[in-house]
């Protein structure tokens, strides 16, 4: 497991396998440990024995979500917290505030909590590049990117042609849910993590909910800092809170009233919309998990992507950049696997790289006898796999580079359909160049 430092200093990590994740485990149990208070009557001061302890462990993860997220949930319990507050409580906070930021400075951990505040930190500043571009994403894909997809979504087709960090997610597992999801489950979402508030609010008769509404709350700010949410073990806590209030609620058959469930609803409702409103009309792609297509126009152009072939995000890139440098009324469709095409194409022109999904003999001929033009570019298979009829005149066309070694080069130029690119290998590096000849 990789251990992460900052300043050459050990950030803590209890085997969740990143710091940010620790911090908001650690967060939650900050939070948790309050509900002694509400159990017994000498309570708060084992609640603050283990606060302590818990507040140090994580200074020590330097995660600037996690302390946020902690401090969040703090101040709802502040929030609710009978009043007035006994003296000796207040000095016990107050010196245990100074012994924290002590051990901070001790920690140098001030440092990073200053990044971005006093100097750019491209920490900060990646994860607002990111958000930025999330609510176009969604409106781009109505049916949303598919999960696990989001931050190849961004890579591809909405990242600076000049930037190559690479993401995995959008830095925030809130906005990469809603970027996976489509539009019914995005509503659900908001809707749920709205509705869950409303339940765990505190009543009169139970204020000891305060302490599941602040775990929540902790649980949903951490989540939106980092990518958190994706460890199951961060669950468990919000989990167990959330089931304590259910059964109390269901014990008492105290719920909030019919008309406060119309605050959920307003809210998603509210931000569904937010996020079409900012979204809308920024690009020209739809996509979808199995298909993208650029371009307002029905294309006449469709691409299969293999990434042995075209690469992982080099192809999208090159591709947005031709289009900007020269602007056409012709759209482009990709799609990774043959099944995903048009089944009618009739003056379509079908560029197929290497060997992708879906390739298999039937689809082959298929686009053969249907298609306008069939380009297969550095096929990684020989003709007779394909069975493709090549006597027909300008439908088919394998395209290879000058020094390929493939393997599957000298069948196909047997068959008098193959034409080389001059100065590249096996991998092409300039595909607008063959799809806009």
């Amino acid at each position: 497991m990789e251990d992460f430092f900052f300043n050459g200093i050990w950030r803590m990590d209890w085997g969740l396998g990143n710091p940010n994740k620790t911090a908001a485990l650690i967060a939650e149990l900050m939070v948790a440990v309050w509900g002694l208070a509400y159990v017994r009557k000498r309570g708060f001061w084992a609640a603050f024995s283990f606060f302590i302890i818990l507040n140090g462990c994580l200074i020590h993860t330097f995660s600037r979500g996690g302390l946020v997220a902690a401090f969040t949930g703090l101040i709802t319990l502040i929030a609710f917290i009978p009043r007035p507050w006994p003296l000796n409580k207040c000095v016990a906070i107050g010196i245990a505030a100074l012994l924290m930021t002590a051990f901070t400075v001790y920690l140098n951990a001030h440092e990073r909590y200053g990044q971005g505040v006093f100097q750019e930190d491209r920490s900060i500043s990646n994860r607002a590049e990111l958000w930025k571009v999330a609510p176009t994403m969604m409106v781009d894909a109505p049916t949303g990117w598919g999960i696990g997809n989001a931050g190849k979504a961004f890579m591809r087709w909405y990242q600076p042609a000049d930037r190559n960090e690479e993401y995995r997610t959008l830095v925030n597992s809130h906005l990469t849910w809603l970027v996976e999801f489509g539009w019914p489950l995005r509503f659900l979402y908001i809707i749920t993590w709205a509705a869950i508030f409303l339940i765990c609010f505190p009543t009169k008769q139970s204020r000891w909910h305060v302490v599941p509404l602040g775990i929540w709350i902790v649980f949903g700010a951490a989540a939106f800092f980092s990518s958190v949410a994706e460890s199951i073990w961060l669950w468990i806590i919000p989990g167990l809170s959330l089931t304590g209030v259910l059964l109390n609620r269901f014990r008492t058959m105290q719920w909030p009233r019919p008309r406060a469930w119309l605050v959920p609803v307003g809210l998603a409702a509210f931000f569904c919309i937010s996020f079409l409103t900012v979204g809308k009309g920024k690009t020209e792609i739809s996509g979808s998990k199995d298909k993208v297509v650029i371009g307002k126009n029905i294309p006449l152009i469709w691409l299969v992507v293999d990434e042995k072939t075209v690469g992982n995000y080099d192809f999208a890139r090159s591709l947005r950049k031709y289009l900007t440098e020269h602007p056409t009324d012709q759209s482009i469709g990709i799609v990774q696997s043959l099944d995903y095409l048009p089944k009618d194409l009739s003056g379509i022109t079908i560029v197929v790289t290497g060997s992708p999904e879906g390739r298999n003999r039937a689809n082959m001929q298929r686009l053969a006898s249907s298609a306008l033009r069939l380009i297969l570019i550095a096929p990684r298979y020989y003709p007779q796999e394909v069975g493709i009829n090549f006597g027909k005149k300008n439908v088919v066309e394998a395209i290879f580079g000058e020094f390929s070694q493939s393997p599957f080069l000298a069948a196909w130029e047997e068959t008098g359909k193959m034409r080389r690119i001059a100065g590249i290998g096996d991998f092409l590096p300039s595909l607008p160049k063959v799809i806009f000849p």
